[in-house]
């Protein structure tokens, strides 16, 4: 039976993909066959993206992404139309270039005259390259990031906006700009901000290009990719400024995570901010921006499970990070779904603005007030920020007997290598719940031993 895809068929199948813990393909199936398809890849984690599935030929075998589905217009999204032309445009330029192979392979004395069919949709012609500006691609490039879900989207976004937008560089075409005017840029950002946030502008800088280099060669990269006209990456040769990247070392003492978690607790009034710092202590040390993005729909309070989708580094589709919920974090997570719920937020830590997600900057802010206080009191001598809870967390948990692999398992890092890819299955969750209600002792002892 052919079944095309249309909104109800994926909300239904977004709740069974959820339920049932796993991904979900969904095809646009209209009955026509050696045209290829348009599927619709519905993950447990609520992840909806479209992609083509070309005819079967030799080296068209894997789906090709398109982008992420959204049910009505919105930026950096697909609706079911536009992706049914996306597919359909692809569909015809790939048909082209088949025709175009194998008239490449023919024997040219025993071959008719090649007769070119007529596409659906005419093919750009090749002009001379426009003159896009540094920040029309430095932009894309944040954009594609989000529509990614990649957890430094807004990061990203930001130090564009605060230190490429507003330099003379932004309007200059991108093809054209030279790395000494690049330098010259990195110089003044060290001047008037710092060398780490310098070394991480050069990064930004270094990945939209190599992005914009890319795209020729990337059938799902949009067509206005195609028209920077890069040539080189102009930032490959400016110095790293790896100077400005020393990893850093700072971890609280037991004194110190005593009294951050004493500001924590449920009997104080906590805020929404408090309140995700204290989840993301209570997990085990997880990323702040992993936290923020969680959605109500990925609890499951029956099964005691929170899911996380960690879209760190070159993943197309971000890794699924299932934690059990021990008592103390169950707790919490009932609380934040009420909360949730009460304000009607998809997100289990709302934002201020109706639909929004909470900062990531605020659960930071929270750390630096606590901090302030501490350092006011002779309580803190030394200065911390929230990137070092994980570092403390694991170093405590190390010297709490917990194996290197489990808190790898844990905070969702270390797990790139081709064990954990290719052949380890085991999801980890008995090792997980034991090292979390470990820790949840821990922390509990902090309250109840004497200062």
């Amino acid at each position: 039976m052919h079944q095309l895809l249309n909104s109800a068929r994926i909300k239904t199948s977004t709740r069974v993909a959820h339920s049932a813990g796993r991904d979900l393909w969904l095809s646009d199936d209209h009955g026509a066959h050696g045209n290829g398809r348009l599927v619709l890849r519905v993950s447990a984690g609520g992840v909806q993206r479209f992609y083509y599935r070309p005819p079967r030929a030799p080296g068209r075998s894997k789906a090709i992404p398109l982008g992420l589905y959204s049910r009505t217009t919105r930026a950096g999204y697909l609706t079911l139309s536009q992706a049914r032309n996306r597919a359909s445009n692809l569909a015809v330029s790939l048909y082209e270039q088949s025709v175009v192979d194998s008239a490449g392979t023919a024997n040219p004395a025993s071959a008719p005259p090649a007769i070119a069919p007529t596409p659906a949709h005419p093919l750009p012609v090749t002009t001379e390259p426009s003159n896009l500006t540094l920040i029309q691609m430095c932009r894309s490039y944040a954009q594609g990031l989000n529509d990614d879900g990649k957890a430094s989207a807004k990061e990203v976004k930001y130090h564009i906006e605060r230190f490429i937008a507003p330099s003379e560089l932004a309007s200059q075409a991108a093809r054209q700009i030279k790395p000494t005017a690049f330098t010259n840029l990195l110089r003044d950002v060290i001047s008037n901000a710092s060398g780490r946030t310098a070394a991480k502008v050069r990064a930004h800088l270094h990945a939209a290009y190599a992005r914009a280099l890319s795209a020729r060669l990337n059938p799902s990269a949009p067509k206005s990719q195609l028209d920077y006209g890069i040539e080189s990456n102009p930032i490959s040769g400016i110095d790293a400024l790896a100077q400005y990247k020393t990893a850093r070392d700072r971890y609280l003492r037991d004194s110190e995570l005593r009294e951050v978690w004493r500001h924590l607790q449920p009997e104080t009034k906590l805020t929404i901010p408090m309140r995700g710092l204290r989840l993301c202590m209570l997990l085990g040390g997880q990323r702040a921006e992993q936290m923020v993005s969680v959605k109500v729909a990925r609890v499951d309070l029956d099964a005691g499970t929170i899911l996380l989708l960690d879209g760190k580094g070159r993943r197309v589709t971000p890794r699924q990070h299932l934690l059990p919920l021990c008592p103390l974090a169950k707790a919490e997570v009932q609380w934040l779904m009420d909360y949730a719920q009460s304000v009607k937020s998809p997100y289990l830590l709302p934002g201020s603005r109706q639909g929004t997600a909470l900062n990531v900057g605020s659960i930071s802010n929270e750390v630096l007030r606590i901090r302030r206080e501490m350092e006011a009191s002779g309580l803190c001598v030394e200065h911390f920020a929230f990137v070092d809870f994980r570092r403390t967390i694991e170093t405590k948990l190390a010297s709490l007997g917990v194996s290197t692999d489990h808190r790898a398992q844990l905070q969702s890092h270390g797990l790139g290598g081709i064990q954990n890819k290719h052949y380890d299955r085991h999801d980890y969750m008995p090792e997980k719940r034991d090292v979390l209600m470990l820790w949840e002792q821990y922390l509990s002892s902090l309250i109840t031993q004497p200062l």
